[in-house]
């Protein structure tokens, strides 16, 4: 186990006097809240190793961010060395309702009390606020969200958010076994392959107590937490992304790498335009 992992249990501050489940549910809301989602590290180019040192040290003591093989490989290290009963997934994330899509996105199954539920703290933005049972016959309510499990024609889990406009799903899984090499696969292409999002596309979220905070490209947008937009600001310049990173997300970047970072998406923009013309 790495040494930070402690210091880690520390920074989320757990009231030990409750029951696992509300223990899991507390630890889940201050880990969205304290440590953003964020594809800067690899927009950056820099070395992302899922060695337990390596990466408590980036992701929680320098405070820089992750995405999922990221995020839900601490959230696993940490629940394991508490004494539960957790073992990695990987999905397909379902987002543009394609069931072709492979298989990108690294969650947690908690075996707890008989019953089974996915943990999932690097889904960006959309991120559940807590555990969803994976009990067909009940629906999960958390704050501001329901969420549905379904068998589809595939014999797969659906994972379903419900809302007020339309269901709207967000990964397919089974529970086969997933090992730390087959996430170390999916977590090389999703940083390294020229096509993959994170490497063209700069996505930064946090998860507040009542609010949501998301970059995607040069757009900041803040959402309540049911994703109703209530500020949208289009960032101009790589001063304003820096400030916004660093006030809004938690995430603080040098002058060079903000400039870096801000001519990487206006290029990917102007060829995007060419690309439509």
């Amino acid at each position: 186990m790495p040494t930070n992992l402690k210091s880690y249990i520390e920074i989320l501050d757990l009231p030990f006097n409750l029951n696992d489940y509300d223990l899991i549910q507390h630890m889940i809301n201050a880990h969205i809240s304290k440590f953003s989602f964020s594809s800067v590290n690899v927009i950056l180019n820099k070395t992302l190793s899922l060695e337990p040192e390596k990466l408590f040290e980036r992701v929680i003591e320098q405070g820089t961010g992750g995405y999922c093989f990221e995020h839900n490989k601490i959230f696993y290290l940490a629940l394991k060395y508490l004494g539960f009963e957790v073992r990695p997934l990987i999905a397909r994330v379902m987002l543009n309702n394609d069931p072709e899509n492979g298989r990108s996105h690294r969650l947690t199954l908690l075996t707890l009390n008989n019953q089974q539920y996915i943990i999932d703290v690097g889904f960006g933005v959309m991120s559940p606020r807590g555990l969803i049972s994976l009990a067909q016959t009940e629906s999960t309510t958390l704050p501001f969200a329901h969420y549905q499990v379904e068998l589809d024609d595939r014999n797969t889990y659906r994972i379903i958010k419900i809302n007020e406009s339309k269901p709207v799903i967000l990964y397919r899984l089974d529970l086969s076994e997933a090992t730390e090499t087959d996430c170390d696969i999916s977590h090389f292409y999703s940083h390294q392959h020229q096509q993959a999002a994170f490497v063209n596309h700069l996505v930064v979220s946090r998860i507040d107590k009542d609010k949501r905070y998301l970059v995607k490209n040069l757009t900041f947008t803040e959402y309540d937490d049911n994703l109703n937009a209530h500020l949208s600001q289009t960032i101009d310049n790589s001063f304003l992304l820096r400030q916004i990173l660093h006030d809004k997300l938690k995430i603080s970047i040098t002058n060079t790498e903000a400039d870096y970072i801000y001519d990487h998406q206006i290029n990917l923009l102007e060829t995007n335009v060419k690309k439509a013309s």
